[in-house]
């Protein structure tokens, strides 16, 4: 079995449907696909997130817990959010004719690394409803969470530069007006270039 078709059945396995991006036509689907799945998967997560009256009065009592807690709640709306709008930073990512497969495997690769950072948040959302509000347990719970989901934001992030860049790749060097002297001396490697570097 080929890389490609091992982490695209490994996607698959969480997302019905995924296709991966080498078909033009089920690219931008396939993209919905994802950022939906990763959406629903922090909307559950937000939905467990519920104090009880007395819980609620534990929390606001201590200024650490209701930091976290109220911190927890903000980064789950906030990457909900980003991932939603992601496509404005990429559209022209879906009107390309081909893709370089290469490039592709490191794609899917972050694809896989984002629903499982988004299951991690959301599982460990769950098992906080097995700790007392305010303990130092739940406490230390809701600073992990809140590291995973500050994980994801960075990744989604670092998703939308990459399909960016595949979309727009830098010119050469001629069209930016440097001399072939200096350009040994002021090239700059872009993140289009490390991409196909890594799988040269």
């Amino acid at each position: 079995m080929s890389f490609e078709k091992n982490i695209l059945e490994r996607i698959a396995s969480y997302i019905p449907g995924y296709a991966g991006y080498k078909q033009k036509e089920v690219r931008r689907e396939t993209d919905a696909l994802l950022r939906r799945h990763i959406a629903s998967i922090l909307l559950s997560a937000a939905s467990r997130l519920v104090l009880t009256p007395s819980d609620a009065r534990a929390v606001a009592a201590n200024p650490d817990a209701r930091f976290l807690w109220d911190a927890v709640r903000a980064e789950l709306d906030k990457v909900a959010q980003k991932i939603d709008k992601a496509p404005h930073g990429y559209a022209g990512f879906f009107d390309l004719a081909k893709v370089d497969e290469g490039v592709l495997e490191e794609v899917y690769r972050h694809d896989l690394s984002l629903v499982e950072e988004a299951k991690k948040a959301a599982d460990l959302a769950a098992a906080l409803q097995s700790l007392k509000p305010g303990s130092p347990e739940w406490i230390d719970a809701l600073r992990n969470i809140l590291a995973h989901l500050k994980n994801l934001d960075a990744k989604i992030d670092e998703r939308t530069k990459i399909l960016k860049a595949i979309a727009e790749p830098p010119p050469p060097l001629w069209e930016q007006g440097r001399t072939a002297e200096a350009a040994p001396q002021q090239k700059r490697e872009s993140l289009f270039d490390k991409l196909f570097r890594k799988r040269s």
